[in-house]
């Protein structure tokens, strides 16, 4: 799913109904296109509406689905998880299966991950632009020096950085720090909202070690979950505004569970 939503954002800004791009968000124009609808300065009711049914409907999944968006939909997380993080481990093995840590990696391979790095960031980048000026404009300046069009290519050099420190450096602190959304969550969810939790009266009290296993609680203490978590959460203390709901601490809990011979669930 996340290869096809990666597909989508890419491949969105191309696609034409009636001649026209089915987004293209003109600000300099002030014309907003969305699905052969242009929509002008004198059509703010118009557009007011659309947002507000954009923001009632956002509420409304979320209240169903919980987090589902941050963990399955969000470009951050999709393009965190599925684009940079293998680049990641192409460079860097990963840890625990016979790589390494990026600290001992050599200078060379470093230096091609940065470069493929801001490869990556430069299509995004200009993928981006293309939301706002089209993508027949875009290809027509790509051809041309960057001296004609300066802040055109401003906008997409600031991106570019953006990006390249947004993937390599700040990554889930996005989710955690900056994202008004996350903050927004919390009190959107209800007591019937689909959350992960664990599962407190199954696991308590925990015990270290496989060897004690039905002398408490299921939870054996391996930390696992809090291994696995994008956002370094444990999920054992309940859901957490840093949770961004991709379950990741399920699939290890189940692996352990099954090792251990207990029942899968102890965090669902």
């Amino acid at each position: 799913m996340a290869y096809a939503l990666i597909a989508f954002f890419v491949t969105l800004p191309h696609l034409r109904i009636g001649g026209k791009p089915i987004i293209l968000l003109d600000i300099a124009a002030r014309e907003f296109t969305f699905f052969r609808h242009t929509f002008y300065p004198t059509d703010t009711p118009l557009v007011t509406l659309l947002m507000l049914t954009v923001f009632f409907t956002v509420m409304f999944f979320t209240a169903v689905g919980g987090r589902l968006w941050r963990g399955w939909g969000c470009p951050q997380t999709v393009y965190l998880e599925f684009l940079f993080r293998p680049i990641d481990r192409l460079f860097a093995g990963t840890r625990g299966k016979g790589g390494t840590s990026k600290r001992s990696v050599n200078a060379f391979l470093q230096g091609a991950r940065l470069m493929v790095y801001l490869a990556c960031s430069l299509f995004l980048a200009h993928t981006f632009l293309s939301y706002f000026i089209g993508t027949e404009q875009l290809s027509k300046w790509m051809q041309l020096s960057p001296l004609k069009h300066p802040q055109t290519f401003g906008v997409m050099a600031v991106a570019t950085a953006g990006l390249m420190y947004n993937f390599l450096f700040f990554r889930e602190q996005l989710c955690m720090v900056a994202c008004p959304y996350g903050r927004f969550q919390s009190v959107m969810l209800d007591r019937k909202s689909l959350i992960v939790t664990y599962d407190i009266h199954r696991g308590e009290p925990r015990h270290k070690g496989r060897s004690l296993a039905g002398t408490g609680g299921d939870c054996i203490d391996c930390g696992h979950c809090t291994a696995v978590c994008p956002t370094g959460i444990d999920i054992r203390n309940g859901l957490q505004m840093e949770c961004i709901h991709c379950t990741q601490c399920i699939d290890v809990c189940n692996d352990v569970m099954e090792r251990i011979k207990k029942p899968l669930g102890l965090t669902r």
